[in-house]
């Protein structure tokens, strides 16, 4: 039996560490370092430090030092942290932790145990059940409403789609109430501070915007958590603000909060992510377009059910392949707590791990022609994904692995269930797609030519 790991809490508080100058690697431009890499090219800036330094090197962005560590062995070690030696919390309180303080993945070891189980119940099959119902007059309402008589841009109509459907199924708001356009404002808000590389809370900024998006959704949800725990609402939110604690007691206000207002974020923007990429895919391959309509007009049914999605063989293997090539969640960051060795090098205390995950999706050591668009590679007969137990992992791995994965890959087979019964799409001949990678990677622009079916 593993001996028990005692963590010393100190490293909560204790700097960056931004000394890796006895790491090979490089640094960039002064101050911004390879921050543009991060967001226009992250699969190609793994891929050069790869050929050029190996599994294990350093990389600077935005005035911080980051070992960047690539590999199936290496991230199966990170993930899994049976060491204990890796902090989630740390690794992205500088970033998303500025809007999502104290969300899931802000916490560490038993602290996250114990705050996953209050997403739980959230995520069962009996919830999940009543979530395809709430979802499904939603989506046929957005899609069944969109103009063809002019290029659709994909891209802002999903997003609108699933801030409706995250008002239903997260908050058990109608799409038509003030407090959801109020809300869905903050979150959009919220969003685009996270992109601001000014971090002052100024009126007018985004960052201010963000902050202040930040504290209106706050504040929804703590005046609503007293009303949710006497009811009976099946929403995520009305699960979170009823689920107990071993001793009967409720978690805390904040911790629902605090995870609540991270659910909405990790859950709407990652699937709006993974439809951008699926349609991206689809247009430049429409052969599989045409066998994902086949399997949908096979069903013969004009709603699904929640034991018909396991049905949906194609549209499955589109999704895995899509997210292989374009991981809805690109970048893994965390922050070591005490000193370790990897990669033959020393990794001080409290240095900043990044983990571009492409790379691993992309390995020819585990992908046959790997850059190519084949979602066959998950069929049966080939199982690529299994080459390796980390060489895929979308939705990351260890105790932080998504909790909310089954219902990302649920919400992206409804949707597309009714876009493909309604439309057939292509894009302008001329169109070239480009991809940004952060905060979350979508193509810059998606202009659709629909034709109603």
């Amino acid at each position: 039996m593993a001996e028990a790991v005692t963590i010393d809490k100190e490293y909560q508080t204790a700097p960056d560490n931004r000394d890796l100058s006895h790491i090979p690697g490089a640094d960039g431009l002064p101050y911004i370092g390879k921050g543009l890499k991060f967001i226009f090219s992250l699969d190609t800036l793994a891929q050069q430090h790869y050929d050029k330094f190996g599994e294990v090197s350093r990389v600077r962005a935005l005035n911080q030092a980051w070992l960047m560590v690539l590999g199936a062995d290496n991230w199966q070690r990170i993930l899994l942290d049976r060491e204990k030696n890796f902090s989630t919390k740390k690794g992205y309180e500088s970033s998303l932790g500025d809007f999502y303080p104290d969300g899931l993945l802000l916490r560490d070891h038993d602290e996250h145990k114990l705050q996953r189980r209050l997403l739980q119940k959230a995520f069962k099959t009996q919830a999940m059940k009543g979530y395809i119902t709430q979802m499904t007059p939603v989506l046929q309402r957005k899609i069944a409403a969109v103009d063809v008589s002019q290029p659709c841009l994909f891209g802002p109509m999903v997003k609108d789609a699933l801030l409706d459907v995250g008002a239903k199924i997260f908050i058990g708001m109608d799409v038509e109430n003030d407090d959801t356009a109020r809300l869905n404002k903050a979150f959009v808000d919220i969003n685009h501070g996270l992109l601001a590389q000014v971090k002052f809370d100024i009126p007018g900024t985004s960052f201010g915007r963000g902050k202040r998006g930040m504290r209106a959704l706050h504040s929804f949800f703590r005046d609503e958590i007293p009303l949710r725990r006497k009811g009976s609402a099946e929403d995520m939110f009305s699960h979170m603000c009823r689920e107990q604690q071993d001793d009967g007691r409720y978690f805390d206000d904040w911790d629902v909060i605090a995870n609540a207002a991270f659910l909405l974020f990790a859950a709407h923007d990652t699937t709006t992510s993974t439809l951008n990429s699926i349609m991206m895919y689809t247009t430049a391959h429409p052969e599989w377009q045409e066998k994902m309509r086949a399997e949908v007009e096979a069903l013969a049914k004009d709603e699904l059910d929640y034991d018909d999605l396991d049905k949906l063989v194609v549209i499955d293997r589109v999704f895995h392949e899509a997210i292989r090539l374009v991981p809805p969640a690109p970048i893994g960051t965390r922050r070591t707590i005490r000193e370790c060795e990897m990669g033959g090098y020393t990794i001080p205390a409290n240095t900043k791990v990044f983990i571009p995950f492409p790379f691993n999706h992309r390995d020819p050591r585990y992908w046959t022609e790997p850059l190519r668009f084949d979602p066959d590679r998950f069929s049966p007969e080939r199982q690529e994904h299994k080459n390796h137990p980390f060489c895929y992992h979308p939705f990351g791995g260890g105790a932080h692995k998504c909790i909310g994965m089954h219902f990302a890959a649920m919400l992206v087979k409804v949707f597309m269930f009714h876009f493909l019964k309604h439309y057939r799409y292509r894009t302008p001949e001329d169109y070239q797609p480009k991809l940004q990678w952060a905060p979350l990677p979508k193509p810059t622009k998606l202009p659709l030519l629909l034709e109603r079916i």
